[in-house]
């Protein structure tokens, strides 16, 4: 028969345990359960709320639920249990809480502890189920308040801690049980138990304020987070799903208390959140906004670019945008006057600084950090400028006189005096200056004339006598002046 057959015939019903004044006061709910009620292999008793110190946690070795639950119910078997738990984090009861179920193979252990079964093999790694872990986890949490049981293993035991009555210092029961395993996962299940038994201390709240009420933010705003329940060991500020800030120490506040520059956000919605941290717990919160942020600008009167300045220099300066800590006016870099509540009025002597071109900046910082700048170039006139005479003009330098011509000049030629000449002769003739033509003459009578470089002749000797002559080279200039060069010669027959 299935469980639901077997609960239909023993009428089941789903009430709440009797347990006295005591259980109306249990500040945790018991987890949804099927009652099976019926006679089986365990002691009738009146248990009452000081009886019970100690929950025995058991499995089945293999089964199913519906298996398991005939089996320890009904006197099928010389065993029961007060719970048993499926795979499915199904609970089903079989012995009422104030009567002894017969679990751990040990009389006085019976008589003061409930046992739940789970339905699992403890050989496999994967022989229990998420839903068995916490389906359980709140059944005991709801049993250790209802008895004041401590939440520790040395009240939450195995079946493989108790002892055995028979034999002293060996464990498991009389009939050395070694169940819940070695995959039963106690950490986890011990850290659950914990987690619903006192879900107030397990919970963490975190509530983000900003310094504004309004949706609309803009400037710089205080942004702090408060928490409650675990101990916050960290909290993050994060702006669009992304980490501005962790502060670590209460009170939590964006950088420090500086508070939330929205200048450094562009205008419109954005996500602020705080993400809380504390004892493997986290809570959020999320807020949304719409940052406005007026442009921050800076205007003038009485200055304007490539103005020229004479004497003292006065400038009235407004901001709008934002709220400023105040304008300074910096000529070439160094400031000569600030300002720091409006009307804002800047004034500069420009006889403290040479005449000439000068940068002038009009700069104020806004309270949100942001800083506006408008530059300008002036030129100081302040001494009179001197009038501007042309220099007179360098007089011509005279031209150089062209140097004098050398004058003509026969240098050399290839004959000297004594030399014999006979048969046709090659006649050459060097020469300086200016030459028109060289001619050669022989004895005063002119035989031939060259007109170009270099100077040669061709003279046969033969048509003069044999005998002494007298050869004559006369370089002949443009200017019809002459130079001569004459040699002693002989010439054979």
């Amino acid at each position: 028969m299935s469980t639901r057959g077997l609960l239909v015939a023993a009428c089941v019903c789903l009430l709440a345990f009797p347990g006295g004044a005591g259980a109306s006061r249990n500040p945790v709910q018991r987890p949804p359960l099927t009652v099976l009620r019926g006679e089986g292999s365990y002691t009738k008793a009146s248990r009452g709320l000081h009886s019970v110190r100690e929950i025995v946690v058991h499995a089945t070795d293999g089964g199913s639920l519906d298996g398991n639950v005939w089996w320890l119910s009904g006197g099928h078997s010389h065993a029961s249990c007060n719970y048993v738990i499926g795979r499915d984090g199904s609970i089903v009861q079989l012995v009422n809480l104030s009567d002894i179920a017969w679990q751990a193979g040990n009389w006085q252990v019976n008589l003061h502890s409930v046992g739940i079964e789970h339905v699992g093999d403890t050989g496999d790694p994967a022989g229990f189920t998420d839903a068995q872990y916490r389906a359980s986890a709140r059944l005991v949490a709801w049993l250790v308040h209802r008895y004041g049981i401590p939440v520790d293993r040395g009240h939450i035991i195995g079946h493989s801690q108790v002892p055995d009555p028979n034999h002293p210092g060996e464990l498991g029961g009389s009939s050395h049980h070694t169940d819940p395993g070695p995959y039963w996962h106690w950490g986890r299940y011990m850290a659950l138990v914990r987690r619903d038994a006192f879900p107030w201390r397990y919970r963490l709240k975190v509530r983000a304020s900003l310094g504004s009420e309004s949706s609309t933010i803009d400037g710089i705003v205080p942004w702090r987070a408060t928490t409650s329940g675990v101990h916050a060991g960290r909290v993050e500020f994060l702006v669009d799903g992304r980490v501005r800030w962790r502060d670590t120490r209460a009170p939590f506040s964006f950088a420090g208390g500086r508070g939330l520059n929205t200048t450094a956000l562009a205008n419109g919605r954005h996500v602020l959140e705080v993400r809380a941290f504390g004892r493997g717990k986290h809570a959020v919160q999320q807020l949304v906004v719409d940052v406005f942020n007026r442009a921050f600008r800076i205007t003038s009167a009485g200055l304007r670019d490539w103005q020229r300045v004479h004497g003292w220099l006065r400038v009235a300066a407004n901001v709008h945008g934002a709220r400023t800590t105040g304008i300074g006016l910096y000529v070439d870099g160094r400031v000569v006057s600030r300002d720091r509540s409006a009307p804002f009025r800047l004034r500069w002597n420009s006889w403290h600084v040479h005449d000439g071109k000068h940068d002038v900046v009009i700069a104020a910082r806004a309270v949100d950090g942001r800083v506006v700048r408008r530059r300008v170039s002036v030129v100081v006139q302040n001494h009179p400028q001197p009038k501007h005479r042309p220099k007179p003009r360098p007089a011509p330098k005279p031209k150089p006189k062209p140097k004098p011509l050398p004058p003509p000049q026969v240098t050399a030629q290839n004959v000297g005096d004594g030399s014999t000449l006979t048969g046709a002769f090659v006649w050459r003739v060097h020469t300086t200056g200016p030459v028109l033509r060289v001619d050669l003459l022989v004895d005063g009578a002119v035989v031939g004339s060259a007109t170009s470089e270099p100077w040669s002749f061709t003279w046969d000797t033969a048509t003069v006598a044999p005998g002494p002559h007298v050869l004559t080279a006369r370089a002949v200039t443009p200017s019809g002046s002459t130079a001569d060069l004459a040699a002693a010669v002989s010439v054979s027959g």
